[in-house]
């Protein structure tokens, strides 16, 4: 019986990807039944004439049928993995099959293009994914190395709600870390003026959830993103937990922002949650 749910979007229904490598290390550490999704997306057809809307319907729908034909390969590969799941195929807005089929799942892994982006950071399909998913997701870079991910993770711990849900949702993966180090961030100003909260204590925390961690206070002079990623790779981590979003999209891709450079520079996967 699986413990955990894993969703993995696959952008090509054919060959190798590192989304779906780096979900079968997950699946197989966390005991996870691992669903693989691709999406036969129908395109922008908002500005097409008649003609290129049905082509473009022929186009998704022959795109359908061939990935349909991909799942013995995929139930192949679960089987050789010793992992359980299974492999589902939608037609349409690849955002909206994602995020359907994540309402019965825990966690969504997914890769990001960083050379040749589907969008902007902070409104590509990931980006929409972490918003609208409801659970976590795990970013892989395409420049990802997926071997091992969650031996070695990093937490930047920044006192936000978003820094809190990534660190409940990756629990599981905590405890069973070999090494766990947290960057602990400066807390940020109350806007309401609250006087007197109870500080939280993250390494009794931790320690209560049978977490072993190393604990540091962390200041990288305003430029946290660039911080958090060099320290990620000074620790050899091979996932860093983190908040994301916890400005707007807008503010961020106007002022930058943590999660905006991590999606844009980090060759490391990314827990995410907001």
């Amino acid at each position: 019986m699986a413990r955990f749910d894993i969703l993995v979007h696959m952008r090509r229904c054919e060959g190798d990807s590192l989304a779906a490598n780096v979900a079968l290390s997950l699946a197989t550490k966390l005991d996870a039944y691992l669903s693989g999704l691709f999406v036969a997306s129908l395109g922008t057809v908002a500005y097409s004439t008649l003609e290129t809307v049905v082509f473009q319907v022929q186009e998704a729908d022959e795109l359908y049928g061939t990935a349909l034909a991909q799942r013995e390969i995929w139930m192949r590969r679960l089987a050789a993995a010793g992992v359980a799941g299974e492999w589902l195929v939608a037609q349409g807005e690849p955002v909206e099959a994602i995020c359907h089929v994540a309402r019965w799942c825990d966690l969504v892994v997914a890769e990001r293009p960083q050379l040749i982006a589907d969008a902007p950071t902070g409104w590509g399909i990931v980006s929409r994914t972490v918003f609208g998913a409801g659970v976590p997701v795990v970013v892989v870079p395409e420049t990802a190395k997926p071997a091992g991910v969650g031996e070695r993770m990093l937490v930047a711990w920044n006192h936000s709600r978003e820094g809190a849900r990534a660190i409940h949702d990756a629990m599981p993966l905590l405890r069973q870390a070999r090494e766990v180090l947290v960057l602990d961030g400066a807390e940020p100003m109350n806007p309401v003026g609250a006087r007197h909260l109870p500080a939280l204590d993250i390494a009794a925390y931790f320690s209560r959830h049978g977490v072993k961690a190393e604990f540091r206070k962390f200041d990288a002079s305003g430029n946290y993103g660039a911080g958090i990623l060099d320290a990620a790779h000074a620790a050899k981590s091979d996932l860093i937990v983190m908040g994301a979003w916890g400005h707007s999209r807008i503010a961020e891709l106007v002022l930058g922002g943590i999660t905006r450079h991590l999606f844009q520079h980090s060759d490391i996967p990314l827990f995410v949650a907001h």
